[in-house]
């Protein structure tokens, strides 16, 4: 899985394979922000080409691309929220001229703590509404496979089903949960 010959060959397959899906995660991840989750997406695909010798043997890929998927877009995410604060507040603005360097840095972590309570409560709602959708066995789904990130194998051992089952589950539950953070987002 070197870039090259038959690497690059690799790379647009795996590009192709997975690029629609990494954007929409990145997008949902940034909260519908499209040029973002574009933006990120380059950039998840540019370190997968750049460790393509070290990921060789790596077991699963499409995991491996969604967690640095997850790392990029949430690095992305706080420095937009650093540089709406920046501006929001910018140092030295002439109609500020009163205001004490101290009421600027109050003002930042206010807005950083408004900020914070908003993408809880957001999470909050998002969280109740899949609970609300699940069906019976889901949760259990939910809690091994997603929350504590176990591999599947484990989950369909701990839950006594065969690992088929377990990927039907978690891929139908996957779907449920996208859908409704589409329509959440729209909201």
């Amino acid at each position: 899985m070197e870039p090259g010959a038959g690497g690059d060959a690799t790379f647009k397959g795996i590009v192709k394979g997975y690029y629609e899906r990494i954007l929409k995660y990145c997008c949902y991840v940034l909260g519908g922000n499209r040029s973002a989750a574009e933006d990120c997406t380059q950039d998840i695909f540019l370190i997968l080409y750049e460790n393509m010798a070290k990921l060789k043997d790596h077991d699963n890929l499409g995991g491996w691309l969604y967690k640095t998927a997850g790392n990029i877009s949430k690095r992305y995410a706080a420095s937009l929220r650093k540089e709406r604060v920046k501006f929001a507040h910018p140092a030295g603005n002439p109609q500020d001229e009163g205001e004490a360097p101290v009421d600027g840095i109050i003002a930042k972590k206010i807005t950083a703590e408004e900020e914070r309570i908003a993408e809880e409560k957001a999470a909050a709602r998002a969280a109740a509404a899949i609970e609300r959708s699940l069906k019976p066995g889901d949760e259990q789904i939910l809690e091994l496979a997603f929350r504590q990130k176990l591999p599947l194998k484990e989950v369909a051992n701990r839950l006594n089903i065969s690992l088929s089952a377990v990927k039907s589950r978690a891929s139908r539950l996957r779907q449920k949960i996208s859908a409704l953070a589409r329509e959440l987002l729209a909201d």
